[in-house]
């Protein structure tokens, strides 16, 4: 069954169950729908738009944590329309990168809210000024209905046409829309709850961008996939709060929450002891973590500290997955063990492993160039083909034909290429990097996050998970640069040069090189995707300038 299907399933089995739950910053549900409630909500909203958009419009959707955010997802998904949730922010880029999305697309309505609209019109800006000029239709959820004529009928796109559009995180001038299907979205809700054992009664808790693919997919439509129930908190309530979210978890015996590994970090490190020691997060059966190659160290200090509140180690799981393949390619299987393996080239950097593919995938590890599956235990870029992988990207053949349309030399495919490095063992997938952001210095290769860490480690001023590492072509050809963030940003001369030297230090200790460039930053300053992870090759645009 689809996700329209089990809603009204659900709907009709407990009417009253909660389906959503916003939390505000004080613990409390601001916001809650029942499952009888968000049917209602989201034919009442599939009316609403289908009257102001013909079939398979694209929609932006430009909303903040709230209800009326899953209502008009839905809504456009019910009606037929083809939704695009954006992230929302009001600076110069954020307003810049609205207005690509919806070039690229060929939007024909923006959904927001009167306060939202306000926020983005009010500045005086090139880009907020050409949003407020475009020839394009709003639609403001303050009026949005809550109760439908009569029941509709879905109108729900063919299984081989995109549901909604889930742009990449590096979308800047040219960005690029996955076009995820309804049939996608099943398959892969099936295969992450499957993996999860999630239930109908189980409570999930997410933190994650709802705009984002791992906020979007697992955090908001796993738990109604399942009958369950969802709780929300926002991201910047998380950032700024972080006990937050564990307290909700221990308050409604969650089962199920998740994020990338700087979730972990934070916790640990703005949780003090003695607030642990009221919370009891013993119902947590998975804890994903995922987005980059997961730290091990992260893992194993989150699990040390939260020990004091009955967490589990077990229930740890590191993950693999892109908006390419809708979401998940991979899951450790909670309960069982983390598995940790060396680097194959390496003696002792270990990484860990992100589990077997979910249910009815297959991996293959290819060698780049040559297109030829390498050897287990050897490492390669990640190909993968399932029915979640995605339909392509949005009007762009070239890079729809490149990506998903892969085969291996030996005619295999089609293969959805992830641009990922790693190596399969004994039937586990173990994530080592980036292709295009592997650092390679006279012919030996360096993984960026392994620099990062070292460098994040080396001066107490350098902010956590502040740290780009990449490589940049000079005359002497590929060199090591290195852009971090310094909390109190130095002052003076002497204080930059004493960061510097400290960084160009350990480096050399740790990896035998000399960095070429060595630049500080304020707080802030990299560019990061929406859940978190630096973006090094937009880094390097932005500081690499002679």
């Amino acid at each position: 069954m689809d996700l329209f299907n089990r809603l009204e399933v659900y709907a009709r089995q407990f009417p009253d169950k909660l389906a959503y739950g916003f939390v505000e910053k004080e613990g409390n549900l601001s916001e809650e729908l029942s499952y009888k409630t968000l049917l209602e909500a989201v034919q009442a909203a599939s009316s609403q738009l289908a009257d102001i958009c013909s079939a398979h419009s694209r929609v932006i959707i430009l909303l903040p944590t709230e209800a009326a955010f899953i209502k008009v997802f839905l809504g456009s998904l019910h009606a037929g329309l083809i939704a695009v949730p954006c992230p929302i922010g009001y600076s110069e880029p954020a307003i810049q990168r609205i207005l690509n999305i919806i070039k690229n697309c060929d939007a024909s309505l923006i959904i927001t809210n009167q306060k939202s609209f306000k926020m983005l019109s009010q500045r005086q800006t090139e880009a907020s000024k050409t949003l407020r000029a475009l020839d394009i239709q709003w639609f403001f959820t303050d009026q949005l209905s809550n109760d439908a004529l009569e029941p509709i009928a879905a109108q729900i796109a063919p299984p081989d046409e995109p549901a909604y559009l889930q742009y990449t995180s590096g979308s800047t001038g040219h960005p690029k829309g996955v076009m995820v299907s309804h049939s996608n979205l099943t398959a892969n809700l099936n295969a992450i709850n499957n993996c999860f054992g999630r239930t109908a009664a189980d409570t999930s808790v997410t933190w994650l961008p709802h705009y984002h693919d791992m906020g979007l997919v697992d955090g908001l439509l796993s738990p109604i996939f399942t009958g369950g129930t969802g709780l929300i908190i926002s991201p910047i309530l998380f950032i700024t709060k972080p006990l937050l979210l564990l307290e909700t978890i221990s308050r409604y015996q969650a089962a199920v929450c998740g994020g990338p590994g700087f979730g972990l970090d934070h916790c640990v490190a703005r949780i003090k002891s003695e607030q642990l020691e009221t919370l009891d997060l013993s119902s947590l059966r998975v804890l994903y973590v995922g987005a980059e190659p997961v730290r091990i160290a992260s893992l194993e200090k989150f699990a040390e500290t939260m020990q004091v509140t009955g967490f589990k180690r077990e229930s740890l799981v590191p993950a693999y997955g892109l908006a390419e393949a809708t979401l998940a390619v991979s899951l450790h299987l909670h309960g069982t063990p983390l598995i940790f393996k060396p680097i194959p080239g390496t003696n002792s950097k270990q990484v860990v492993a992100c589990g077997p593919p979910v249910e009815f995938t297959h991996v293959a590890i290819v060698e780049p160039e040559l297109h030829s599956i390498e050897k287990e235990g050897e490492i390669g870029e990640i190909w993968v083909s399932n029915e979640g992988v995605a339909l392509g990207y949005w009007e762009n053949t070239t890079a729809t034909n490149a990506t998903f349309k892969a085969f291996t030399a030996c005619e295999k495919g089609p293969f959805l290429r992830t641009g990922d490095l790693g190596f399969l063992a004994d039937g586990q997938l173990f994530i080592t990097g980036r292709k295009k952001e592997l650092i390679i210095i006279r012919g030996t290769n360096y993984y960026p996050q392994d620099i990062e860490e070292v460098v994040s480690l080396c001066h107490e001023h350098i902010q956590p998970h502040g740290t780009a590492a990449f490589s940049i072509e000079t005359e002497q050809g590929e060199e090591l640069m290195i852009v971090s963030e310094v909390r109190n940003n130095a002052q003076h001369e002497d204080d930059t040069n004493a960061i510097k030297t400290q960084i160009a230090n350990s480096v050399g200790l740790a990896f035998g090189l000399v960095p070429y460039k060595i630049v500080l930053a304020t707080v802030g300053k990299l560019p990061k995707t929406s859940s978190g992870k630096i973006q090094r090759l937009k880094a390097r645009e932005v500081f690499n300038i002679n």
